[in-house]
């Protein structure tokens, strides 16, 4: 479908509207001068020399329809030529040439394109010439054989007036284009204003889709790898002391793989913005036994105590509570030791739901280089969700996730203190 006439230009796949050249000399107004105007002034030579009538009429004429090229794109200089070739061939006892039209075109441009100092300048100029025609009207009428001072005075009170008419009507005319020149870049900005916002908005979307992504990536991949390593070491043991065992680690490493796989491919299928993706379902609060199973399968003793009812949750605050339980047991496993057991106690109310994950590992690990993401990403989801996180240490021995999210518009209440250790990752 077509917004207008087209027609085509000769290659392939190529259509031009007809209302192409018109935008052309729409946007390029001073080339659209150069060769109105210079052809004006070739014409009017050419006729000249044709009819033998070469003076200077056409010594003025000439000029003032070639400086008309320069009226909107430099207007000041267009007034300023335009006004003293008027003014010289006036003093040379010429009061009218053909080119004497260009004045008019010159304040014209000077309202419409110029600068209020052009503006005036224009204006001025335009009076300026005005008085001046009516003064050398009314010399000339006093002077003459049948003239005199009423016949002076009458022809000088004519011509100012009609010239003042001509003057304002000019302007205003000059005016009105001038509120539609501002219109249509007011327009213009707008549009590029708009197309800036909604790049800037698509950025930003995309930015928060990578960020999400990211964060799944690394909770998948993080709990996935670390119960798999746990997995192995154990399992190295075991095949040594009993080795029937054996096959048991080895089916929770593929059941774990498995899994990890079946979420790569979602967050892939994501990636690759297909239009559905159904390895399986997302994961939310009914999930949270068989994540503790799987931990429990990697060594790690864990406790779950659930006070209220989960079910009704919207699914993005079921999901990220399970990857903040996933992600704290995950970093259970990794630095809290040997040894070390954990407890998960999630309590809802009406008004919020809070998370707790604690162990009693020891704390923060020496050995963790610092550089991890885990501890940021869960203050992301809960920033999503308006609720607020705290992590850090135990006096004593052990660790503290807590995490409160509001429910139903209520106020998130703040965790009990703990302490801040911004400069320890987990």
């Amino acid at each position: 479908m077509t917004n207008g006439p087209e027609h085509s230009t000769g290659a392939p796949g190529r259509r031009v509207r007809l209302s192409d050249p018109f935008r052309w000399v729409i946007e390029n107004p001073g080339t659209v001068d150069l060769i109105v105007f210079g052809a004006l002034s070739l014409i009017s030579l050419a006729f000249s020399v044709v009819t033998g009538s070469m003076d200077w009429w056409v010594l003025f004429t000439v000029p003032m329809f070639a400086a008309g090229a320069l009226c909107r794109v430099r207007p000041l200089l267009g007034v300023i030529v335009i006004g003293v070739l008027a003014v010289l061939h006036l003093l040379l006892g010429l009061p009218v040439v053909g080119g004497d039209v260009m004045t008019f075109y010159a304040l014209y441009c000077a309202v419409a394109y110029g600068t209020p100092v052009v503006h005036a300048v224009g204006v001025g100029a335009g009076f300026l010439g005005v008085f001046a025609q009516a003064s050398w009207w009314s010399l000339n009428a006093l002077r003459g054989e049948y003239g005199g001072p009423y016949e002076a005075i009458a022809t000088f009170a004519g011509l100012s007036v009609v010239g003042s008419i001509s003057i304002i009507a000019l302007w205003a005319l000059a005016n009105l284009q001038r509120a539609r020149v501002r219109q249509l870049s007011l327009t213009r900005d707008r549009a590029e204003q708009a197309l800036r916002e909604r790049e800037q908005r698509t950025a930003l979307a995309v930015a928060d889709e990578r960020a999400r992504i990211a964060r799944e990536m690394h909770d998948v991949v993080a709990h996935s790898l670390s119960v798999i390593i746990a997995q192995a070491d154990g399992g190295r043991f075991i095949a040594e002391k009993k080795p029937e065992k054996a096959s048991e680690v080895l089916g929770t490493i593929g059941e774990t793989g498995r899994a990890a796989l079946a979420d790569m491919r979602s967050l892939l299928g994501v990636l690759r913005q297909e239009d559905e993706t159904s390895y399986g379902p997302q994961p939310g609060t009914a999930m949270l036994p068989e994540l503790v199973e799987r931990v429990q399968s990697a060594g790690l003793e864990v406790t779950l105590e659930v006070d209220g009812s989960l079910e009704d949750l919207p699914p993005a605050t079921g999901m990220s509570l399970f990857r903040l339980v996933q992600e704290s047991l995950t970093n259970v496993l990794k630095h809290a030791g040997p040894g070390a057991g954990a407890a998960v106690r999630i309590t809802r109310t009406p008004a919020q739901l809070s998370v707790e994950i604690l162990d009693d590992g020891q704390g923060v690990d020496p050995a963790s280089d610092g550089q991890g993401h885990g501890l940021t990403g869960m203050q992301e989801r809960m920033s999503v969700l308006g609720g607020s996180l705290q992590a850090g240490p135990l006096p004593g021995r052990g660790y503290r996730v807590r995490a409160v999210v509001p429910l139903d518009g209520g106020p998130a209440a703040q965790p009990a203190p703990a302490p801040d250790l911004r400069g320890e990752t987990r």
